[in-house]
């Protein structure tokens, strides 16, 4: 069984000189013992990720394209990366033994899958298919459509982000054009699940005659409205004529 590491290296809160409230800048390390080349860190702000360190390349990846051009990269961070990364490994077995061997926390992930863009039919678009509040963080997310796997290279996926209580979640894209009726899905296969979580999604789009539909039917429940509130005002004018 591996067990996570997880290292909260700073924590603090800055108060908005401009706005009420505060604002957090972490600084997360975290590694699993015995998976090779595997470890993460980031810097996160309010929760979303700044940029994170490859733990391969110690290369760093700015995560928010609109804070790309402002954001000026320590060069020093690759060291300081592997200084963090070799730490976390190292203090496994002892944080294991200190604590007289625990049982893995686990915590069952959750998914859901939503299209990028509106979706038009024959255009290309991008489904996402969203995984959250699992640990530790290793999962395998598999895509099908019409119940068949996907080209692999239709595929990409993000790095784990960290939530506030230390579980994480992972974004995966399927590239793809949607043809009516066609069913995608998204399997999640993780440690604390019996067999894979599994979501669907269909690709759905309205007909002239479903939107003429729709519109007749909300303009029957608007002229309803207004009839209750006539209705209502013509009784509530009788009953000051008749107390008068």
């Amino acid at each position: 069984m591996s067990y996570l590491f997880l290292l909260l290296l700073v924590m603090c809160l800055l108060q908005c000189s401009k706005a009420a409230g505060k604002h957090l800048l972490r600084f997360l390390t975290f590694c699993q013992r015995d998976v090779k080349d595997d470890g993460q860190y980031d810097i996160e702000f309010d929760g979303d990720q700044l940029l994170y360190v490859d733990p391969v390349t110690y290369r760093a990846v700015q995560r928010l394209p609109e804070f790309a051009k402002h954001l000026m990269i320590d060069f020093e961070m690759a060291r300081d990366t592997y200084v963090s990364l070799g730490t976390c490994k190292y203090n496994i077995p002892r944080a294991i033994k200190g604590e007289n061997y625990p049982p893995e926390a686990l915590a069952i992930p959750t998914s859901m899958i939503y299209p990028k863009h509106e979706m038009e039919l024959q255009v290309p678009n991008t489904l996402i298919c969203h995984v959250n509040n699992f640990h530790p963080p290793t999962v395998a997310i598999t895509w099908t459509r019409n119940g068949q796997p996907v080209d692999e290279s239709e595929v990409s996926q993000t790095q784990y982000y960290s939530n506030s209580d230390f579980s994480f979640q992972i974004s995966s894209y399927l590239y793809f054009t949607p043809q009516e009726s066609d069913i995608y899905s998204c399997s999640v296969d993780h440690i604390s699940l019996q067999e894979p979580l599994t979501t669907f999604w269909e690709v759905a789009v309205q007909t002239d005659q479903q939107v003429v539909e729709t519109a007749v039917c909300i303009a029957g429940v608007i002229l309803g409205l207004i009839g209750v509130v006539t209705g209502l005002w013509f009784i509530v004018k009788a009953n000051k004529s008749c107390q008068a």
